[in-house]
């Protein structure tokens, strides 16, 4: 099968280069779509989500896109277009923004992270719907910080909490046309940021963990078995929906609060002197 042949299903995913992104890529791959593989900078792990794309026998094109760039955004459509001639899943994963408190947030911080977030995500459904045909899916990757004060989330938080907010937009305006559009809210995901951070702050990591009633984080294939489905004919009625894929985090508070004062406390400790 080609990737010309109208039966096969496109699946444009931002951000597919690694964590989520790839775990999504390759089980939409698995579902049959042909995949367009989205990077930023890193070029190398982008060519090899596509090689193990390819190698579950559907076919990968990767391109390179700056989400503040309206002209990259386009190109990155039109490329999809040019190649495979429909795009009939649109997975919005990728997001970058200041890690920042809210009290110390400038105005530059918040214009760049709306853009980069909310404006790219507005901007590529809007070019992307243009290709796509009716059934087609839109999902967006949200956060726990879209709904808790995760410390140092503020913003991106926000943006989050837009994507949402846009999803209902979305489902209404697209809906007459069987185009579904949805969000997925992941908890902590077992990721190589993640295992960074851990190693920086175990104590904060240690606290989230406990606050994870199945009593552990995520793996990136769990996040993107629920964005394939969302993505597939059996969610053709699941529309304008966030669905928290969490553990339980969420249904238990969370550990927002100690995980703040702890935050705080170091703080405290780097700048006192001595």
């Amino acid at each position: 099968m080609t990737a010309l042949d109208e039966g096969r299903r496109v699946a444009l995913i931002t951000g597919s280069g690694r964590g989520i992104g790839r775990a999504t890529a390759l089980a939409l791959a698995a579902a049959g779509h042909n995949i367009v593989v989205h990077y930023r900078r890193d070029a190398e792990s982008a060519r090899a989500t596509a090689a193990q794309v390819e190698q579950l026998g559907v076919e990968a094109l990767v391109v390179r896109a700056e989400l503040e760039s309206g002209e990259d955004l386009d190109a990155l459509v039109a490329a999809t277009a040019d190649r495979f001639g429909h795009i009939d899943a649109l997975v919005a994963n990728a997001a970058a923004g200041a890690f920042i408190g809210a009290l110390h947030s400038q105005r530059h911080h918040v214009t760049r992270t709306m853009e980069t977030v909310v404006g790219s995500f507005v901007h590529l459904v809007r070019a992307a719907q243009t290709w796509m045909p009716d059934g087609g899916r839109i999902v967006a990757v949200s956060g726990t910080d879209s709904a808790f004060a995760v410390p140092s989330h503020a913003l991106i938080g926000v943006g989050k909490a837009g994507l949402e907010a846009l999803i209902r937009f979305f489902a209404v305006e697209l809906g007459s046309r069987g185009i579904t559009a949805n969000a997925v809210r992941p908890g902590p995901v077992d990721t190589d940021s993640t295992a960074t951070y851990d190693a920086q702050v175990p104590e904060q990591a240690q606290l989230v963990r406990q606050s994870i009633p199945l009593g552990r984080m995520a793996q990136p294939q769990e996040i993107a078995n629920v964005i394939s489905f969302l993505c597939s004919p059996a969610a053709s009625f699941v529309s304008g929906t966030v669905l928290p894929v969490d553990g339980g985090l969420a249904a238990g508070g969370g550990p927002w609060v100690p995980l703040q004062a702890a935050v705080d406390r170091r703080l405290r400790e780097q700048l006192s002197p001595g």
